[in-house]
């Protein structure tokens, strides 16, 4: 795993390439060819998961991200953590999720006054239900590595932005280089899969490739910390509680599951031997806007 860590960019770039080549969207070494396809993540898992997910930092991001904008929809609101973020600070926020669980769990907050409005919408990111420039704001965190359409998805998300709001910005989010969680999985788990590495920052140079064509010409990138916790006393409990949680997150239903979780677990000592109670889930925000960035 990548031991150094990355510095964050917060001026605007128009270059494309410059984007793909930035440290934020590496290890440039690895960079794919072509999207691997998406990970498909398991509702226990997933749940798990968000469980012992800390991202106060990366809600901080979004809301000042979305500070400036009046509609903001958030793609994939999955538990809708940053969803109610947004809508607390401007009083409504929109959501699509393609899970009717998820969707149903949204639905039941809805209208809770403390945290704005959420309105939840069924569907994909590939088909977004909405009319075109619907929104000054399109925010998309940790979505990109699940749809089944790259380019598809974030066409959509150009699409139902209003690129001429003055404050019109897409707010992807991904994966860090030195994403402690993706480094351990793709040590791993991801060889005994016969998969691709995964490869957080091709999708956010991917998308960067895709946007600037439709008019989405100006990027920064951002980088902001979340964390999974393991208070755990024993660091075997550490282990086994870690292991059930990252390999249930991406391979709940896989055939070589328990294999998996024999194979994570030596990497896992070595990692709770330097930082005893949590795994990182670094994150990277670039936002695409249509004009320079007046902060």
């Amino acid at each position: 795993m990548p031991t150094h860590t990355p510095t964050a960019v917060t001026p605007s770039v128009t270059d494309v390439l410059e984007v793909r080549r930035h440290p934020l969207c590496g290890p440039s070494d690895r960079m794919p060819a072509r999207y691997r396809g998406p990970h498909r993540l398991g509702h226990a898992g997933w749940l798990g998961f968000t469980e012992r997910l800390e991202r106060r930092e990366e809600i901080a991001l979004v809301r000042s991200a979305t500070a400036a904008s009046h509609r903001v929809l958030d793609v994939g609101g999955g538990t809708g953590e940053l969803t109610r973020a947004v809508a607390s600070q401007l009083g409504r926020c929109t959501t699509v999720e393609p899970h009717g669980s998820r969707v149903a769990t949204l639905n039941a907050h809805a209208g809770d006054s403390r945290t704005g409005t959420v309105e939840p919408v069924p569907g994909h990111a590939e088909s977004l239900p909405f009319p075109d420039r619907s929104f000054d704001a399109v925010l998309a965190a940790w979505v990109l590595p699940y749809v089944d359409d790259l380019e598809q998805s974030v066409r959509e998300m150009a699409r139902v932005c209003d690129i001429g709001h003055p404050q019109a910005r897409v707010v992807l989010i991904g994966g860090a280089p030195d994403n402690e969680l993706v480094g351990l999985l793709n040590e791993t788990c991801v060889p005994l899969t016969g998969e691709p590495l995964d490869h957080q920052g091709f999708l956010l140079a991917t998308a960067a490739e895709i946007l600037a064509p439709l008019g989405f010409r100006h990027f920064s990138l951002h980088r902001t910390e979340a964390a999974l916790h393991f208070p755990e006393t024993a660091p075997e409990e550490r282990v086994h509680a870690a292991a059930g949680s990252l390999v249930g997150l991406w391979y709940e239903d896989h055939p070589r599951a328990p294999d998996m979780r024999r194979a994570i677990a030596p990497a896992l000592r070595r990692h709770f031997a330097r930082r005893p109670h949590a795994i990182g889930d670094q994150g990277v925000a670039l936002i695409a806007r249509p004009n320079p960035p007046q902060e």
